[in-house]
């Protein structure tokens, strides 16, 4: 098993080697060629039933990087680096939480085939996509996973302003910004914001070119999720600074999807679960998708 201990970069690069590189178009068809607006990169670890995780705003792949390989021991995981973030080109106008959906829709069409069912987990923004995603290949998404999910269409309260770190005259000077946003937007424990969670977040944020909120505010949840008849499961960091303190308002929003939804509140960590409580996070998800 890959050491997340060692360098960053090392780690990283480890991890990318172990799994496939998968490129499909932009435009909605799956399939490069004249027309296409660009590559989604898609990146795959394992054997078994496909399992899909998009990122959240300001991410890609990296947003799962303690997740992948342990999940790939029961699945095939399946990655996107969103449009507009990582390695994918960016999508052309007008750009929505659905016209994104479609891109990924059509390039797990490509993957695995049109007939092949799949379960998916969305953090953050790619939780309204995932459920846009959802709808859009149904009855084949059979389980959906909402983790600290945009989207839910409930109050927020006022959270402290992100620090821009662009100007900043040395990379100390960045990686410190970038430690500070992390604890402010993702990851509630300091003591869990390691080098890896770093290198990440700063490798994650020079190659985003789409805002989440310019995406998070062109879609709901409510707007693409009723009728969806798959499971419906809901996990939220208790510190997370995108939902505290509005979480019945919330776990009630999955109700009215899914009666039988369910809602978990980690305790102790922020809107990152999948990082912070990676270890929980992983035998959790083991549990929703195979029970």
């Amino acid at each position: 098993m890959n050491d997340p201990n060692q360098d960053p970069a090392q780690f990283i690069a480890i991890l990318e080697g172990a799994g496939e590189r998968h490129t499909t178009a932009i435009d909605g068809t799956g399939k490069a060629g004249p027309g296409a607006a660009g590559d989604v990169v898609w990146h795959s670890w394992g054997r078994g039933e496909p399992l899909v995780l998009l990122h959240g705003g300001t991410g890609s792949w990296l947003h799962w990087v303690r997740n992948v390989e342990p999940l790939a021991r029961d699945f095939t995981v399946l990655v996107p680096d969103l449009p507009g973030s990582g390695e994918s080109a960016s999508p052309p106008p007008p750009i929505s939480a659905e016209s994104i959906a479609r891109s990924i829709s059509s390039g797990i069409a490509a993957i695995i085939g049109e007939q092949a069912p799949f379960c998916i987990a969305g953090f953050s923004m790619g939780g309204l996509i995932a459920g846009y995603v959802a709808s859009q290949c149904a009855p084949r998404a059979r389980v959906l996973v909402l983790v600290g999910s945009s989207g839910m269409e409930g109050p927020r309260s006022p959270m402290a302003p992100l620090v821009s770190w662009r100007r900043l005259a040395t990379e100390e000077e960045k990686l410190a910004t970038h430690r500070k946003n992390l604890s402010i937007l993702m990851i509630h424990d300091p003591n869990r914001i390691d080098a890896l969670a770093v290198h990440a977040q700063a490798r994650n944020a020079v190659a985003s070119r789409v805002r989440g909120k310019h995406v998070s505010n062109t879609g709901a949840l409510s707007r693409c999720l009723p009728g969806f008849a798959g499971r419906i499961a809901g996990i939220w960091g208790e510190y997370d600074p995108t939902a505290a303190p509005h979480f019945d308002e919330r776990r009630a929003r999955l109700n009215q999807f899914r009666r039988d939804a369910s809602f978990e509140l980690v305790p102790g960590v922020g809107h990152w679960v999948q990082y912070e409580a990676h270890e929980w996070f992983n035998k959790r998800m083991l549990e929703l998708l195979t029970t």
